[in-house]
């Protein structure tokens, strides 16, 4: 019985790794390294999505003072989002991964008097 009881926990505990795995693979490269700050120079950032595909699309979140992720925008071929912000506000852009999940394109900051990322 002793042998039955210690295989099926090593069962569970590779199932429970393999779930943290695919849950880490939806956050951008060093994204926990990333968070807003208090800064009183506002600008602003826009995200312009280019293409002619009604495939393409994107998702726009602000990571706040604790480093979460806050959605904002969902974009698709064509659209432009212009969003107030700080210059030590942190901005990640992904796209989704055919059969669920989310791919990381990259985080950005503003620039002094505003900055556009062109989507493609």
């Amino acid at each position: 019985m002793f042998n039955k009881t210690k295989l099926m926990l090593g069962v569970v505990s590779a199932s429970i790794v393999s779930i943290n795995i695919a849950a880490a693979d939806y956050k951008c490269p060093y994204e926990s390294d990333y968070f807003s700050e208090g800064d009183p120079i506002s600008t602003s950032i826009t995200f312009k999505v280019y293409g002619e595909n009604d495939e393409t699309q994107y998702k726009i979140y602000w990571l706040d003072y604790q480093g979460n992720r806050v959605f904002c925008k969902h974009l698709f071929a064509g659209d432009t989002y212009r969003q107030q912000t700080a210059l030590t506000h942190p901005w990640v852009v992904t796209a989704p991964i055919p059969g669920g999940g989310e791919d990381c394109i990259d985080i950005y900051y503003a620039h002094a008097g505003g900055r556009t990322i062109t989507l493609d």
